[in-house]
């Protein structure tokens, strides 16, 4: 069973995606914030990480930053203000990005081709 960690701030957005992935097949993991979410991230084994980029105490670019020091783990964004980050999130290399309100058909495609390409 491919395990997904997803780090967003918003408790709707995690529960919403959690739902969403489990009812796929996928084991999830969730965390509230950058910090939470690197200490899950250190101990479990994760095959892809859904990361949101604005939030409170780490910015979601720091957090890649700090996961692609650990593992080269692929790395999907869910973000809020694509425009802002797009440089940033060109030169740290993320798999693939997606604003919250893009077709979660999309998403699930998405993550299921970087999970079995």
């Amino acid at each position: 069973m491919k395990r997904i960690l997803i780090i967003d701030d918003e408790q709707h957005i995690r529960e919403h995606y959690c739902k969403l992935l489990t009812d796929k097949g996928f084991h999830v993991d969730t965390a509230e914030n950058g910090t939470s979410g690197l200490a899950k991230f250190r101990e479990g084994e994760y095959d892809l990480v859904l990361l949101d980029v604005n939030m409170p105490d780490k910015s979601g670019l720091e957090v890649l930053k700090e996961i692609k020091g650990i593992k080269d783990s692929q790395v999907v964004f869910l973000l809020t203000a694509y425009e802002e980050y797009k440089r940033n999130f060109a030169s740290l290399y993320a798999e693939e990005y997606f604003t919250k309100d893009k077709k979660i058909e999309i998403l699930l495609r998405r993550i299921n081709e970087h999970l079995e390409g």
